[in-house]
This record gives structure tokens, C-alpha cells and sequence, in this order.
């Protein structure tokens, strides 16, 4: 059961990496919207991503 405990902490732990990844990512496309089109859509693809990632999050927090 407690390694069960640690896997389950450690793909938290990835997670929310991801999450602040995929932050940081966003703010820069937000930042620099205005550059290409390109960036637009890619911000765009990453905040489905981000969103995901935290429902993810939401859902690992309700199992712990």
C-alpha cells in the first residue's frame, strides 16, 4: 500500500510540474500574442492543456 502512496505522490508531483510548465508557457504566448499567429493558436493549445492538467490535479487531490 505505501508504495501504491508513493507513486501515486510522485505523478502529483509531475502534474503539478506541469502545470507550472504550462503556466509559464501560456503567460509568454499571452505576452507575445501580438508577434505571430502562430503564438495565438499555440496559447490557445496550451491553456486546453493547462486546464487539463489541473482537473487532473483536482481529481488526484480527491484520492488523497
Amino acid at each position: 500500500m505505501e508504495d501504491l502512496i508513493v507513486k501515486i505522490s510522485h505523478i502529483e508531483e509531475q502534474i503539478t510540474l506541469n502545470i507550472d510548465l504550462l503556466e509559464i508557457a501560456k503567460g509568454y504566448c499571452e505576452h507575445n500574442f501580438d508577434k505571430a499567429s502562430e503564438i495565438s493558436t499555440l496559447g490557445t493549445i496550451i491553456g486546453i492543456i493547462l486546464d487539463e492538467q489541473q482537473r487532473l490535479a483536482r481529481s488526484f487531490d480527491g484520492i488523497l
